[in-house]
């Protein structure tokens, strides 16, 4: 259909007043049209003002869609006009609508961003000059303005999102560096109270507009600190009077909300300048300003029941930004002789104290506690990397605030004693989160605190467990957030012999069943934490496993004691002797049950497997007897029984088990030779997997739960698997040749790296490389011919990463398996056309490994033969096809092509770009020539090979047009 203005009028009205489906066809359409060089001829009939908004609006759109990313369309003798127009026409749009306007703004912003500083160097003093009341007298005079502030704030947004060349986007941000103070001179005045009258609240949108402005131009970065004083005296006042002259004594309206958090959002800004650390009294200066004033209407807040979320979040941000920032400059006041100095570092202590201490839950009742988290660890973090005296003279100084900051978080972490029907999956998820942040705060106080943490934390579990006052029940919530905050800082401990014993007692003795459930899923979780800590105290394992043993038979906290479990059996494995047959017999019959999620049960048999590793072989295959006894006999049903969802769930159920078990059960053998458990379960089982493997070759969950299994089981076993390589391989190549598939080349690539130097496995190894890549090229060349290649990216990307990795490892596999080497590159010259990137990447590790290698080799020869059709793919793709985020890399290829064949890729790049119009009419030759100058020179630095060629890409997609 023709671009014209009524076919675009029409599409625009179905896009806005039809259903989905023609919704997305003429949003395509109108796509198509936007990109089209028609768009600068019907854009203009388009914002005819007899036309309706929305067809204006996608008028104005448009014209800023063609100057963002089609600039270079635009004949350079057609800038001034292009300029002329834009401006007629926000002044035509003066008065609306404002969506239109706003969109025009942006057009011209986008305009001046290409133009500066080379076509419109007076850009910021004529937009400021030509936007005065005075010289538009048909517009209201508060509109002016608003254009105005309108197009300066725009035009720091445009640049950060427009691609330009280098050296443009430097010059143009020197430009804008320059002129930043006159626009701040510019937003002062708009911002500038009535001289004996003060703020105006009937200039909102102006003080809003400017402010706005303000901060877009202060994240820039090209404001200076010293010049933001007028600016921050304004912002700080306007805040403070915006809130205590509301227009509704009972709370702001949207403006004046929007006012507080545009104002609060520029001095923000101010204080995170890169720049700002280096001046200390001004930011101790406007600290000493805003603690109070805040803290004044703060204080309001939080004393009244329905909290303003917003101002409090607002408020608290920047005062916690402007710590966490300058944390060291707080901390040197701390130890400065001046009390106002100490007194303005203490103020801003108790500031945050206040904000993590907020009353209610997070996140129904307040949201802001959670900025603080950040500034906790900063300070820390900050004292701790100072000289011992001074660190410990500033740890005395701040240890009571983490006192009571330990204190405050232990309410905060509670859980609602009754659980409130109010709270949405939402709330619960994001206060999980909140949890987790605490528990990270926790080892920060741990860090300045030491031991009068464990001392504090141990006070309050006796206090909440009632030791010393039984009379009065037990608050269950207080019981958990005291065993949440030990599991938290339990990381941090390493030798503790008087707290922790204490605890471990302690915990034995909580009377669980009279508790909430989430004091014995904690306590499970924390006694987990503490595993290690175990090594050291193996005599108090005897209070910890009937806990976690009980856990086993609760679904309820059937998870967390899995868990708990797994780091014992992980890191006390030489210790568990004595309780070994308490924990199997107890798995087996929690096993029988089958209250265990899938999850759960691997966690338990990982745990079972390491428990066994720690008996005799007679004993190991009792209890292995006993516990795969009915894991075999479905095994053995499935197999025989006909495929069907069913079955293979049930195939991988028991495949994930198994495997699970065999990644934990190895007898270290010492001197004496031991036949391995696994060995025999494994020789027992191959029967079935070679029925399984048959069977089910073409489903990937069964191939991948089987591939499992055997990678686990050779990579326990290691030397000990030699027996069954031979049944293994066999397997692996019979179901690669049926359903090439990636979870066997993973298995395949284990066996390759684990055995590929071994004289006894050389044969096998070369046959089973000779049969994947045969099986691989020809399913290369089959894809490949249906253009259906990225169909296989996952296999490709597993076969290329086995190869890249054979390269590094054992080369000489590759070189001697019999595969046709030349196929075998040709092949993965061919593979680069995949548009997936992880497969991409897999496929020039290889590449970038065999290039780099071939030099001492035979390989060389390939290189010389078929280097200049890798070359020739790299540049159709940089040219055409390949995504941005590929740059890295063919930048990868390249620098090892120039490292190793730096003449032959020479005459290779110069004989492919002498051509005309390749790899895309967009580059001209002039380019080229600057390209294959900048590769060549770089043969060590990949960050710049991967700019230069990023730059290359841009120029022949069209997206970039150097100066």
């Amino acid at each position: 259909m023709e671009y014209s203005a009524d076919n675009l009028e029409k599409a625009v009205t179905l896009f806005y007043r039809t259903e989905a489906v023609q919704q997305a066809e003429a949003h395509q359409w109108l796509t198509e049209a936007q990109n089209s060089p028609l768009a600068w001829s019907f854009v203009w009939e388009l914002l005819n003002p007899h036309r309706s908004p929305e067809v204006q609006f996608f008028a104005a759109t448009t014209l800023h869609t063609k100057l963002m990313k089609h600039w270079n369309e635009i004949p350079e003798d057609h800038y001034e006009i292009l300029k002329k127009r834009i401006l007629d026409y926000i002044i035509s749009y003066a008065n609306g609508p404002k969506i239109v306007l706003n969109r025009l703004c942006i057009a011209l912003s986008a305009y001046i961003i290409h133009t500066v500083p080379n076509h419109w160097p007076e850009a910021f003093e004529e937009l400021v000059s030509s936007f005065q009341p005075q010289y538009l007298p048909n517009v209201e005079p508060e509109r002016v303005i608003w254009i105005l502030l309108e197009i300066l704030t725009v035009i720091p947004e445009e640049f950060q999102r427009t691609t330009l060349a280098l050296n443009q986007r430097n010059s143009v941000r020197n430009v804008l560096q320059k002129v930043s103070k006159d626009i701040m001179k510019v937003v002062e005045m708009c911002l500038m109270p009535i001289p004996e009258a003060g703020f105006n609240m009937g200039n909102l949108t102006t003080y809003l507009n400017a402010s706005r402005c303000a901060s877009a131009w202060i994240q820039l970065g090209g404001v200076y600190i010293l010049d933001c004083t007028s600016i921050n005296n304004l912002l700080i006042d306007l805040t403070c009077f915006v809130y205590w002259n509301k227009s509704d004594p009972e709370g702001l309206s949207c403006d004046e909300m929007d006012l507080i958090e545009i104002t609060v959002e520029a001095l923000t800004a101010v204080f995170q300048l890169s720049h700002a650390h280096q001046y200390k009294s001004y930011v101790f200066k406007y600290a000493a300003q805003i603690l109070p004033k805040f803290d004044k209407i703060l204080d309001v807040e939080r004393n009244q029941q329905d909290m303003n979320k917003d101002v409090v979040a607002t408020l608290y941000g920047l005062v916690i930004t402007m710590g966490d920032a300058h944390s060291r400059i707080f901390i040197d006041n701390l130890k400065s002789e001046n009390p106002e100095c100490r007194q303005v570092s203490f103020d801003l202590l108790n500031f945050v104290l206040k904000c993590s201490n907020l009353p209610g839950f997070y996140p129904i009742d307040e949201s802001s506690s959670t900025l603080t988290f950040g500034f906790w660890y900063t300070l820390q973090e900050d004292i701790l990397s100072l000289d011992t005296p001074e660190c410990a003279s500033l740890m005395l100084m701040i240890k009571p605030y983490y006192r009571d900051l330990v204190c405050i978080m232990l309410r905060k972490s509670m859980f609602p004693l009754v659980e409130d029907s109010n709270w949405t999956l939402e709330d619960k998820e994001m206060f999980r989160c909140y949890r987790q942040d605490i528990a990270d705060t926790f080892m920060y106080c741990y860090v300045v605190l030491n031991l009068e943490m464990l001392d504090i934390l141990m006070t309050k579990l006796n206090e909440a467990l009632r030791i010393d006052n039984s009379s009065v029940a037990i608050q269950w919530n207080e019981v958990e957030t005291v065993l949440h905050a030990f599991g938290a800082v339990a990381e941090s401990i390493e030798y503790e012999n008087l707290y922790l014993p204490k605890l471990m007692s302690t915990i034995k003795d909580i009377p669980f069943k009279n508790l909430h459930v989430r004091v014995m899923a904690t306590a499970l979780d924390t006694v987990g934490a503490f595993s290690e800590w175990f090594m050291d105290h193996p005599d108090l394992l005897e209070n910890i496993f009937p806990l976690i043993l009980s856990g086993l038979n609760n679904p309820e906290v059937s998870t967390n004691a899995t868990m708990a479990l797994k780091d014992f059996t992980q890191n006390c494995q030489k210790y568990l002797a004595p309780y070994a047959d308490h924990i199997l017999l107890t798995s087996q019959v929690v096993l029988q049950i089958g209250s265990l999620k899938l999850a759960e049960r691997k966690r338990l048999m990982y745990s079972i497997g390491r428990v066994l590793s720690t008996l005799s072989v007679d004993r190991i295959m009792f209890y292995l007897n006993m516990i795969l006894e009915s894991s075999f006999e479905d095994l053995q049903k499935c197999s025989e029984a006909q495929p069907s969802p069913a079955v293979s769930n049930s195939l991988v159920t028991r495949l994930k088990l198994i495997s699970a078990l065999f990644s934990s059960l190895h007898i270290e053998d010492g001197e004496k030779k031991v036949e391995q458990p696994v060995l025999v379960v494994m020789q027992k089982m191959m029967p079935l997997f070679r029925t399984i493997g048959e069977k089910y070759c073409r489903n990937v969950e069964v191939m991948e739960d089987l591939s499992i299994v055997f990678k686990y089981g050779v990579s326990t076993l290691k030397d000990d698997c030699k027996p069954l390589i031979n049944d293994i391989l066999q397997l692996i190549v019979t179901i690669y040749r049926e359903c090439p598939q990636p979870n066997v080349l993973i298995v395949a690539k284990t066996v390759l790296i684990l055995f590929g130097k071994e004289d006894d496995c050389c044969t096998l190894n070369q046959q089973l490389l000779f049969e994947l890549s045969n099986t691989t090229m020809q399913m290369c060349a089959q894809f490949n011919a249906t253009n259906q290649l990225s169909d296989k990216s996952d296999v490709l990307d597993a076969y290329f990463a086995m190869l890249a990795a054979l390269a590094k490892k054992v080369p000489l596999l590759i070189t001697s398996c019999g595969i046709d080497i030349a196929a075998l590159f040709q092949c993965a010259i061919l593979c680069l056309v995949l548009p997936e990137i992880q497969a991409l990447k897999q496929i020039s590790s290889f590449l970038v490994q065999f290039i780099t290698q071939s030099r001492e080799t035979s390989l060389a020869q390939v290189i010389q033969a078929y280097g200049e059709s890798l070359v020739l793919r790299i540049l159709m793709n940089l040219g055409t096809t390949a995504p941005r985020s590929s740059v890295d890399i063919f930048s990868d290829i390249l620098l090892a092509l120039n490292k190793k064949y730096c003449d032959n890729l020479s005459r290779w790049l110069n004989a492919l770009l002498s051509q005309e119009g390749f790899p895309s009419p967009k580059i001209s030759a002039p380019q080229k020539d600057a390209f294959i100058k900048s590769i060549l020179r770089e043969k060590t630095s990949k960050r710049k090979v991967r700019d230069t060629v990023l730059e290359f890409t841009l120029i022949c997609k069209g997206i970039l047009k150097p100066e």
